[in-house]
C-alpha cells in the first residue's frame, strides 16, 4: 500500500495523462525557491556589510581603553597578563589625543595617534603612501586620505598642528608644531576623515601627558567586550580608579542599528516566502477539491483517512523540499557572484551603484547556520500550511461524493 501511496503522490505532480509537470507544481516550486533564495541573499549581504563595518571601523580603533590617573605599576607585566586573557589578541600603551591641524586656509579638528611599526590596528595594512617607519623622524606625520584631501595637504607638503591644551608660558598661545606629510592611509571608513598618525616620542612631547597612563586592547570577539572588561579589571587589581572606555560607547549604536536592520529586512523578505507557501496551500486546496471523486473511490476501496492524508502530505513535502533545495542553490550562487551581477547591471545602465559607499563591491558572507535555520523554518511553515488541504482531502466523505 505504501508503494501505491507514493505513486499517487508523485502522479499528482504531473499533468493528468501526461509526463509533463503540472503548472501548479512548477509555479509552487518556483515560488518557494525564490522566497528561500531572497532570504539567503539578504542575510548574506547584510552579514557582509556588518563584517566590513567591523573590520574598517573596529579594526582601526581600540576595542577597550584602560586609563588611570597614575602610572600602572609594572606596566610590561600588566600587558602580559592582559594578553593571557582568552579573548584578548593584543595589548599596548594607549597614545591618542585631540588637536587641531592646519594647512593654508583650511583648519580641522583631528585625532592624533602615537604609533610605530608595532601598530596593532589595521592602519599599518592600509598605508597608501609611505610607511610607519617614516614616523621615527619626529617631524613626519601620516594623514587619512580624506583628511589630507580636505586640508589640501598631500605627501611632501607641510601641516601645522595645534594643541590647545598646551599653552606656551611666554607667549600665552597654544603650542604649534610643524609636520611633514610623509604619507596617507585609507581604511575605508570615517576614520580616514579625522585620524593623524605620528611617532610615539613625538606624541609624548606634543601632548605632554604629565600624569596618567592608558592601555589599549584589541579583542578576538568584540561582542564580548563587557565580560572582558570585568575580567581585565580583576586581572589588573589596581588600588587606583581605572577608567574604561569601549568601542560600544562610540559605535555601539551603529552596530545595534545594523543588527536591527538585518532582522527587519529578513522578516520583510520572509513575507515573500510566506506568500509563496500560502499560494501553495491555496493551489493544493483547489487541487484537492478537483480530486474529490478519486478520493471517494480510494476510500471505498479500503484506503483510510490516514492514507489519504499521507498522499497529500507527501505531495506537499516533495514540492517544499525541491523548492527549498532549489532556493538554496539560487541563493548561494547569487550571493557568491552578487558583485559581478551588479557590475553587469552598472555597465548596462551606465550607473555606479556603489559610489556612495566606502567599498566598490557588494560584500557577502554566507552563514551555514543561518541557511539551516531558513531551511528548517521554511519546511515547518510548508508542513503547517500544507496540513490544511491534506486534512480537507482526508475528511472527504465518499457517500456524499457518490450521491
Amino acid at each position: 500500500m505504501i508503494n501505491i501511496i507514493n505513486k499517487l503522490s508523485y502522479s499528482y505532480l504531473f499533468t493528468s495523462g501526461k509526463r509533463n509537470l503540472s503548472m501548479m507544481t512548477i509555479l509552487t516550486t518556483l515560488g518557494i525557491a525564490l522566497g528561500t533564495a531572497v532570504i539567503i541573499i539578504v542575510l548574506s549581504v547584510m552579514n557582509g556589510f556588518q563584517e566590513e563595518l567591523k573590520k574598517r571601523i573596529l579594526g582601526a580603533i581600540p576595542h577597550i581603553v584602560l586609563e588611570q590617573p597614575t602610572t600602572f605599576k609594572d606596566f610590561e607585566n600588566i600587558l602580559n597578563l592582559i594578553e593571557m586573557h582568552p579573548n584578548v589578541e593584543l595589548a599596548k600603551e594607549y597614545l591618542e589625543g585631540e588637536g587641531v591641524i592646519n594647512a593654508g586656509q583650511n583648519t580641522l579638528g583631528a585625532i592624533f595617534r602615537g604609533t610605530d611599526t608595532t601598530e596593532i590596528s589595521i592602519f599599518s595594512e592600509n598605508i597608501l603612501d609611505g610607511n610607519l617607519k617614516t614616523l621615527d623622524d619626529n617631524k613626519n606625520a601620516i594623514l587619512g586620505d580624506s583628511l589630507s584631501l580636505s586640508l589640501g595637504a598631500f605627501p611632501t607638503e607641510r601641516v601645522n598642528v595645534i594643541n590647545a591644551n598646551q599653552i606656551n608660558n611666554f607667549t600665552n598661545i597654544p603650542k604649534l608644531v610643524v609636520f611633514n606629510v610623509s604619507g596617507t592611509f585609507s581604511v575605508g571608513s570615517e576614520i580616514d576623515q579625522n585620524y593623524v598618525l605620528i611617532g610615539k616620542e613625538t606624541f609624548r612631547k606634543l601632548f605632554m601627558k604629565e600624569y596618567g597612563q592608558g592601555i589599549e586592547v584589541k579583542l578576538k570577539d568584540v561582542f564580548k567586550v563587557d565580560d572582558t572588561v570585568k575580567d581585565l579589571k580583576e586581572i589588573i587589581n589596581s588600588d587606583f580608579y581605572i577608567k574604561t572606555t569601549t568601542w560600544k560607547e562610540k559605535y555601539g549604536g551603529l552596530f545595534r542599528a545594523t543588527q536591527l536592520e538585518k532582522i527587519m529586512v529578513s522578516l520583510l523578505m520572509g513575507l515573500i516566502l510566506l506568500t509563496a507557501i500560502f499560494s501553495m496551500m491555496m493551489s493544493i486546496n483547489m487541487f484537492v477539491s478537483d480530486k474529490r471523486r478519486e478520493i471517494a473511490i480510494l476510500r471505498t476501496m479500503g484506503y483510510s483517512k490516514n492514507n489519504i492524508l499521507q498522499i497529500f502530505l507527501r505531495m506537499v513535502f516533495i514540492l517544499g523540499i525541491v523548492g527549498v533545495l532549489l532556493g538554496n542553490l539560487l541563493g548561494v550562487l547569487f550571493s557568491t557572484n552578487i558583485t559581478e551581477f551588479f557590475q553587469i547591471l552598472s555597465s548596462i545602465f551606465g550607473i555606479s551603484m556603489m559610489s556612495v559607499y566606502y567599498v566598490d563591491y557588494f560584500p557577502s558572507i554566507i552563514n551555514p547556520l543561518q541557511v539551516l535555520i531558513v531551511n528548517v523554518c521554511a519546511l515547518v511553515l510548508i508542513g503547517f500550511f500544507g496540513l490544511f488541504p491534506a486534512l480537507k482531502g482526508a475528511s472527504t466523505k465518499p457517500g456524499q461524493v457518490i450521491r
